[in-house]
């Protein structure tokens, strides 16, 4: 691939090439600049799970069964065509795609690789246009031009809630049925589909105050029973782009850009999931949010211990009071405070930590502290 790249290098055409098994074996410069993505984090990726490749309806295009390939591997020609995908900020980008068909080896009948050479194109007229969904603190959905969704409709919770419910199914139809019992599960069934109704049209009519028929909604589509956010892959979601951010991060082998996707990646975090629906009965919220809140802390935690052991120790102890302000009885982050405090000599303080823990654990749990915790405050309580 190395005696291809100098061909693009200069062409003001984006560029991938991906391989019979879709893998991404070569990227542009012009494609990092308008996708966003390094040709570090490109190739070697699978095509469909980088770009998310959609058509204007927000169908899938990109996918195990790639039909650009299939045609090309038959000989046939591929026509540009237009496609949305996934960029590296989270956002869809329209992009016309040209394609160039070709052997692994000039003389060789293996199975072809394609030169993709795109271009970005304007929105237009059969877009489903990308939202960015907020879901991590209050619940928040912005439309491309950068008007927020309000009004009397949005501010009802199930409303909300059923958009979150619709987004994270990341483009699964979900029967009515299934929507019903995530939101409803104690109402009656005809009384559950007559809210399930009510709910849908007001969600239509918040995204799209202008719309006349639900069936020509852009967004809530309706088929064969089930419910589905429309070109979902496309939609900028806070809740995807914070666990790909912290599992990017976890990868990381450079300590100082691991930090620095930690830090990315919990900045989204503005509270917790759908904090405004807590007072409501929404099992599926609950659990969903036990879940987040725990994969934040630990991600504060993980992001502690790299700024100590990069001696970075005023981030690392910011970062572990952070985890004790919202659970007072994490003892891995008291333990990473009291040995942060013992290292400079600080015994006073790796105690007073230690009390707190101890007066939480046994007020919230009813347990005492771990043999690891109180050794730790041992060693500080003879030292100081």
């Amino acid at each position: 691939m190395d005696e291809l790249l100098p061909l693009f290098a200069h062409s003001g055409d984006g560029v991938w090439i991906e391989d019979a098994d879709h893998y991404i074996v070569l990227w542009s410069p012009a494609a990092e600049e308008l996708l966003g993505y390094t040709a570090k984090e490109a190739v070697g990726r699978l095509c469909y799970e980088l770009l998310a490749g959609r058509d204007l309806k927000g169908t899938p295009v990109c996918g195990t069964r790639c039909p650009v390939m299939a045609r090309a591997q038959q000989g046939e020609s591929v026509r540009s065509f237009d496609l949305m995908v996934r960029g590296r900020d989270g956002k869809a980008h329209g992009i016309n795609v040209s394609i160039i068909a070709v052997p692994r080896e000039p003389t060789s009948n293996e199975p072809v690789m394609l030169v993709h050479l795109f271009r970005p194109v304007q929105e237009g007229q059969g877009w489903s246009l990308p939202l960015r969904i907020y879901l991590l603190g209050r619940t928040e959905v912005q439309r491309t031009d950068g008007s927020v969704v309000t009004g009397p409709l949005w501010r009802r919770a199930k409303v909300r809630a059923l958009l979150a419910f619709l987004a994270l199914q990341h483009g699964r139809p979900v029967h009515r049925d299934a929507v019903i019992e995530a939101l409803w599960p104690d109402v009656e069934h005809l009384s559950a589909l007559h809210n399930l109704n009510t709910t849908v049209y007001n969600l239509r009519h918040s995204l799209e105050p202008a719309l006349q028929r639900g069936a020509d909604s852009s967004y809530i589509r309706y088929e064969e029973d089930c419910y589905f956010l429309n070109g979902d892959s496309t939609h900028w979601l806070d809740v995807t782009v914070f666990e790909t951010g912290i599992a990017r991060a976890r990868r990381e082998l450079d300590p100082i850009q691991a930090m620095a996707l930690y830090r990315e990646a919990l900045a989204l975090y503005r509270g917790d999931f759908l904090s405004e629906l807590s007072g409501h009965d929404i099992r599926w919220c609950w659990m969903e949010r036990e879940r987040l809140r725990e994969l934040y802390l630990t991600a504060l935690e993980e992001l502690g211990a790299l700024c100590d052991q990069q001696r970075q120790e005023k981030e690392a102890a910011d970062l572990y009071l952070k985890v004790l302000a919202v659970d007072a009885c994490r003892e891995t982050a008291c333990q990473g405070l009291m040995r942060l405090c013992m290292r400079r000599g600080d015994w006073a303080a790796a105690v007073a930590h230690y009390r707190r823990l101890t007066e939480a654990l046994w007020r919230e749990l009813d347990l005492p502290p771990s043999r690891e915790t109180s050794l730790l405050y041992e060693v500080a309580r003879r030292s100081g």
